[in-house]
């Protein structure tokens, strides 16, 4: 990956975190910051987007307390996710496992996917 196009990326995330500091697009944004000083935003959002929360890689959403936490710390947005992917999809969220995981790691992805749109990465 070019050095150019890390900073630009990098660039996008920083504006992303200042203008929604306490969003789900602000977590995944800094946690692609935190990535890039071991690999890449490239490759971040690849392997996110490819593997998924479940492989461990986004730190703070490995254990129930943390999917859990970022749950009722984001309900209003997961909420709004929620309903706008169900209406546009026609199909309802149902999940026969933990709740508040199965949200976290689905909206953590889904906001993650539409950042890598916007930055032209995936």
């Amino acid at each position: 990956m070019k050095k150019s196009q890390d900073t630009s990326y990098q660039n996008q995330l920083e504006t992303i975190i200042n203008d929604n500091p306490n969003s789900i697009e602000s977590a995944v944004a800094q946690t692609a910051l935190v990535y890039n000083e071991d690999d890449d935003i490239y490759n971040f959002f690849q392997n996110l987007l490819q593997y998924g929360c479940i492989s461990g890689m986004v730190s703070e959403l490995v254990y129930y307390c943390d999917t859990h936490t970022f749950y009722d710390l984001h309900y209003a947005q997961i909420e709004e996710i929620r309903r706008s992917y169900e209406q546009e999809t026609g199909m309802p969220i149902h999940t026969e496992n933990d709740y508040k995981n199965h949200m976290a790691w689905f909206t953590y992805e889904y906001v993650a996917y539409q950042i890598a749109q916007k930055l032209g990465v995936w």
